[in-house]
């Protein structure tokens, strides 16, 4: 099993610590292999982000995506930057609020509010935990636990920013 995963919008999306989490998961609670590559703009918000995560039961030699089969977009330029890199097979998860998919274009189209929903919940900036638990939810990349012990460990210092997380885990993983 190897999944190569893309997280893509703006900056401030917390794209490149979902990354981090998706890692920190797979890597530490599930004893697999996982690679973190990310890159952004020199302003820290709103400029294109993406965080390009692989997991994998084998060792991994190349630690960029080439194939991505899961695709996030919480942004229409990010959308717009892999729509033409979808196979028929690619799940590309969306917020359908900032983003308008393309007609007649490849990839499953998986589309939710995720930015609604985490102001639902409490916090906006919480949509990208959100989609992380559709993704697992829907991929079966992850489990959910080690997902939770990874957020409760990225946000160790801050424990109302891990209730608020778990919980759009949750909300995520009950979309699917």
């Amino acid at each position: 099993m190897k999944t190569q995963i893309v997280l893509s919008g703006v900056g401030g999306q917390g794209l490149i610590s979902t990354g981090e989490i998706i890692g920190e998961a797979a890597s530490i609670h599930q004893h697999v292999y996982a690679t973190l590559a990310a890159s952004y703009g020199s302003e820290t918000r709103g400029t294109f982000t993406k965080a390009e995560v692989i997991v994998s039961d084998e060792p991994i030699s190349y630690p960029n995506v080439e194939t991505p089969g899961v695709i996030l977009c919480l942004a229409q330029v990010a959308y717009e930057r892999y729509v033409n890199q979808l196979t028929d097979n690619t799940l590309l998860f969306y917020d359908t609020n900032m983003v308008t998919p393309t007609k007649d274009a490849k990839g499953i189209h998986i589309g939710h509010p995720f930015k609604n929903m985490g102001i639902e919940i409490g916090n906006m900036a919480v949509s990208n935990t959100i989609a992380l638990g559709a993704i697992i939810k829907r991929t079966g990349i992850l489990e959910r636990d080690s997902v939770a012990a990874a957020i409760r460990e990225y946000f160790a210092a801050k424990p109302k920013v891990v209730d608020i997380n778990i919980q759009a885990l949750d909300a995520g993983i009950a979309l699917a």
